[in-house]
């Protein structure tokens, strides 16, 4: 009797345990069900703005909001009108606690000096996805400069968590599923009075940047294993010290590439290989500069080049092998030129594979001092010998350099009259619109495509509101599947190309444009390992060697924007101030 009263209670206590964590498990399940925007962001304040004095209250209450984190959440809505973009017609700006303010930019006079003064402030960090892409089109339609942006997606990586979209992002991290129709995306942004529906998606979209931000810095900040064994805090508190993170990212564009290759290298090293031989500009840890010698036929040193150039020539019968370590190779013809003063020392010295700026030796990515979108453009006889202009970064310094080079850009966009970020700054222009039809047709026509009823509908009806039809014809599909999507851009201009005219025509040419980058990179990084005899005038100095050994005409120096009295005497570089 006794032991079937204990075995009684034996079972109640485990049927009462098992109960308890079953409850416990449906209710971790519940709390991580998916729910949809609207639902999960019930509780945010909403205040839309369309006067300036609405402008100062509601800028006032941000700012007082943000102190803790020192972030709001960012995002911009426009029209597009046949593929073609119209001016920024919202800006969103959340804090953490759900405060939204929409500022309506379009229905606005001007904007408002509060609200550019808290877009300017580099003290709060505006967080969103591609937000450097919305400071473009701000500063092309109301020459707003928007400082301290951050894309989350540097954090996610940082995380290592993978990388995508808001909607994706706001999914995995915090369970919300964001209306990203394209009826309220491509909705009229800049009518009178928004819809409902309208004012709850841009208003999500700010808040869920701001509440990803918090979620990946509070996992930044969470202590280690050990420091929780140990008793002990870990690491130091990141909001107390969130410029260390988040500076590095600041105003930097998020690169896919980059970053999926960041987080192969701990889940796959061997895809970091297969990466490398396409992105040529990834952070390297392989030597750049090998330091082998080239010599002349008659023993002289000509440079030092790596051992692919190097052996290029052997196997081409064009050189021979005068040592294996260092490798040194001699060439069997004579060359164009030999290495005269020190421009041409400076190719006979070898160089260190560590960054110029801090010396860190472990990784590095090849910096353009110099930026391609500008070299392009000139002429065959500057861009010979251009690895004077490639230096050795880490990837924090390289990052750093970005930052401090878009200064000079936006500096170089007034002066020459060459907008950065204009809203045609493509050479072809896509009708998105266009493309939507024509990707629904296509799919509707699909023989072997197996749409779901509810797809299918979806797809007719974006036809027949595109063509205005009431019905769906095999005519109207094939018409739509053949649409054009892609248009030459008229008034396309090239930023770059617009620069290099512009000081093609004045003093000193092309060479007081390239010796001002350089003076650029050298007082805003500081350099503390740059390869001696590295010169702001390199190219001066070997173009003049060029044409006293008459390798060099007249109708070459004019290509570079310099005549002949140029090289005897010296030029002043249009000033910039100081790019720190």
């Amino acid at each position: 009797m006794e032991l079937d009263t204990k075995f009684k209670v034996f079972i109640t206590s485990t049927t009462l345990i098992v109960g308890s964590a079953s409850f416990v498990y449906l209710i971790s399940k519940f709390n991580k069900r998916c729910r949809n925007a609207i639902d999960a962001l019930n509780y945010l304040t909403i205040v839309t703005v369309t006067k300036e004095s609405e402008c100062n209250i509601v800028v006032g209450e941000l700012r007082r909001r943000c102190k803790f984190h020192r972030a709001v959440g960012f995002d911009c809505e426009w029209v597009t009108e046949h593929g073609k973009k119209r001016p920024v017609a919202l800006v969103q700006l959340s804090t953490f606690d759900g405060y939204c303010g929409l500022f309506r930019l379009n229905l606005l006079q001007t904007v408002p000096n509060s609200l550019k003064e808290l877009l300017n402030d580099v003290n709060i960090y505006k967080v969103g996805v591609a937000p450097s892409d919305d400071a473009k089109y701000l500063q092309a339609d109301y020459n707003i400069n928007l400082k301290s942006t951050l894309d989350v997606r540097h954090l996610a990586v940082l995380c290592r968590h993978h990388p995508g979209g808001l909607g994706s992002l706001s999914k995995s991290l915090l369970n919300i599923i964001l209306d990203k129709s394209w009826r309220v995306r491509c909705s009229n942004w800049e009518a009178d009075t928004l819809t409902d529906a309208q004012v709850k998606y841009a208003a999500a979209d700010a808040h869920v940047a701001i509440k990803i931000f918090v979620k990946l810095i509070d996992k930044l900040n969470k202590p280690s294993k050990w420091s929780m064994l140990l008793g002990t805090k870990g690491s130091k508190d990141v909001w107390n010290n969130l410029d260390d993170v988040c500076m590095k990212f600041a105003d930097f564009y998020f690169k896919v590439s980059h970053a999926l290759r960041g987080i192969d290298a701990v889940n796959n090293p061997k895809r970091i290989k297969e990466v490398s031989k396409t992105y040529s500009n990834l952070t390297r840890t392989k030597p750049l500069y090998h330091n082998c010698f080239l010599q002349a036929p008659d023993g002289e040193l000509l440079c030092t080049c790596d051992n692919k150039k190097a052996l290029w020539y052997v196997q081409k019968q064009l050189a021979d092998v005068v040592t294996e370590e260092p490798l040194t190779v001699r060439l069997r013809f004579e060359p164009a030129g030999r290495s005269v003063g020190e421009v041409g020392r400076y190719y006979q010295l070898t160089k260190e594979n560590k960054c110029v700026v801090c010396g860190n030796n472990n990784s590095y990515i090849r910096k353009n001092v110099v930026p391609r979108e500008y070299r392009k453009y000139f002429p065959d006889i500057m861009k010979d010998h251009s690895s004077h202009d490639v230096l050795l970064l880490c990837a924090p310094c390289h990052q750093r350099s970005n930052v401090t080079d878009q200064r000079v850009r936006d500096q170089l966009a007034s002066l020459c009259a060459a907008p950065l970020c204009n809203r045609d700054s493509s050479k072809y222009v896509e009708d998105s619109m266009q493309k939507k039809a024509r990707s629904a047709a296509r799919a509707l026509l699909n023989p072997f495509a197996t749409l779901p009823a509810w797809r299918r509908t979806e797809l007719e009806r974006l036809l027949l509101h595109y063509y205005q039809h009431d019905e769906i014809t095999t005519e109207l599909l094939q018409e739509a599947a053949d649409l054009q999507v892609l248009f030459e851009n008229q008034d396309y201009e090239s930023h770059g190309l617009k620069v290099v005219e512009f000081f093609l025509e004045g003093e000193g040419g092309l060479l007081a444009l390239e010796e001002m980058w350089r003076k650029h990179f050298l007082r805003s990084m500081q350099p503390k390992y740059m390869p001696e005899l590295w010169s702001t005038k390199h190219n001066e100095e070997r173009l003049r060697v060029k044409y006293n050994e008459g390798r060099l005409n007249e109708e070459q120096l004019k290509a570079i924007g310099v005549t002949v009295s140029d090289f005897s005497e010296q030029y002043e570089v249009i000033p910039f101030g100081n790019s720190n």
